[in-house]
């Protein structure tokens, strides 16, 4: 209850009333008995005081993305008879990842006295200069006497959760291929429907039976299913690179950052396209296709909220070169290092369109960071500084719009790099 003050004034007082008896001081046993009365008196007004009740408190918006403006506004009702006195407020504020917590603030404010029966309403901006999971609240009031010899602390209401998703920057999406607007994408195997044959292959479990071609079956000595190729819009699939050891070895968490708005401004600019849209990660994470704003706001969700993690650029590679579907596909990454050397050459011709962005030193991005294999038609743009991305991906869209495979004269680019 006591503050340090009080602490102070009760503990001088004392001592002035154990001087007063052993010297027989009337004066100084009178000051020491009014100071402790003072202590006393304090700790009675503190106690008497009743808090203010939280009516309402919100967050607008609940998702936004880093450096947006987001309020918090706490509507408070005085219940008691009497008019409160000024008040101090402090607000938690925490943000956190998956696996990681973050900084810790708290806001500080001062009330001003609130009459009886009577509400108050304050709101003020939470910062939104980290990505990941907002935790806003409790509130904590605290009431002191005029003299601030006491003081007594309340916690009020409960927690707010919002999620502050990266930073997205106007870029444009990935390039087509020219002259088309749509890209020949290969139906799973699983496809029920297409429009024109595309040729014969194996039986394969979940194919539709009535796809047997049974002459080519009789031939072959085994079952041969008819496969179709449809036209549909551009399936973009960005890969992003969450190994925590290639991290570490290029100063962490800035590049991390920077890695993670890039792949979400790239999944922006692509739905906005009308892609089908796909985020899978080192670490095993996959949205799946889609192409609405809620399937972006599934991206934007897991890249909220994203940490570093064990995982492998080669298997996810492998992962994504086996599936049968095409299209684009973007990985963000920061080290194709020697040894996953290679690890680009699954990314193989069922994708019409494949970039690299390597987030990584110039010095480094030219030697032992990139892989002595890559496969052809495969665009390496790499971006030396963290804050050129918006440009160097701006210009990489200019020129892959005329041919997808023309090297970037905006960032060290390679393409048709063989073997």
């Amino acid at each position: 209850m006591l503050t340090p003050p009080g602490w102070l004034l009760l503990t001088g007082s004392v001592l002035l009333v154990a001087a007063g008896r052993v010297f027989g001081s009337d004066e100084l046993l009178a000051v020491g008995i009014a100071g402790a009365a003072v202590a006393i008196l304090s700790v009675a007004y503190v106690k008497v005081r009743h808090p203010l009740r939280v009516i309402v408190r919100s967050l607008k918006p609940q998702q936004a993305h880093v450096g947006d403006e987001c309020q918090v506004k706490l509507e408070m009702a005085n219940p008691s008879r009497i008019r409160t006195p000024v008040l101090r407020l402090a607000d938690e504020i925490s943000f956190s990842t998956d696996r990681a917590t973050g900084s810790f603030q708290s806001v500080d404010l001062l009330v001003a006295p609130v009459p009886s029966g009577e509400t108050l309403t304050i709101s003020y901006r939470l910062p939104t200069e980290e990505r990941g999971r907002v935790l806003v609240g409790p509130l904590t009031l605290a009431v002191t006497d005029p003299l601030g010899m006491s003081a007594r602390h309340f916690q009020l209401g409960g927690q707010t959760e919002a999620l502050v998703y990266p930073a997205v920057f106007p870029v444009g999406p990935p390039p087509r291929l020219p002259g088309n607007t749509y890209d020949a994408v290969r139906r799973s195997p699983m496809a029920q429907s297409g429009d024109e044959l595309y040729g014969l292959r194996p039986f394969q479990r979940g194919d539709d039976p009535r796809r047997i071609h049974w002459r080519s079956s009789a031939h072959h000595d085994e079952l041969i299913v008819r496969q179709f190729e449809e036209f549909s819009h551009t399936h973009t699939t960005v890969l992003l690179d969450t190994r925590n050891a290639q991290l570490e070895a290029n100063h962490g968490s800035e590049r991390f950052e920077a890695m993670v708005s890039a792949a979400a401004s790239i999944c922006r600019a692509s739905q906005r396209r009308g892609d089908q849209t796909r985020l899978t990660t080192t670490s095993d994470f996959d949205s799946g296709f889609g192409s609405d704003s809620a399937h972006l706001h599934k991206i934007y969700e897991h890249l909220a909220l994203v940490s570093p993690d064990v995982g492998s650029l080669m298997g996810a590679v492998e992962r994504l070169g086996q599936e049968h579907g095409g299209g684009l596909v973007v990985a963000v990454t920061a080290a194709v290092d020697g040894t996953e050397s290679g690890s680009l050459m699954p990314l193989g011709s069922q994708f019409s369109s494949k970039t690299v962005v390597l987030f990584a030193d110039a010095g480094q991005g030219h030697s032992g960071q990139l892989p002595p294999t890559i496969t052809p038609g495969t665009t390496l743009l790499l971006v030396d500084d963290l804050q050129r991305f918006p440009d160097a991906w701006s210009a990489h869209t200019a020129s892959g719009e005329e041919s997808p495979t023309r090297p970037n004269t905006a960032a060290s680019t390679i393409a048709d790099r063989h073997p």
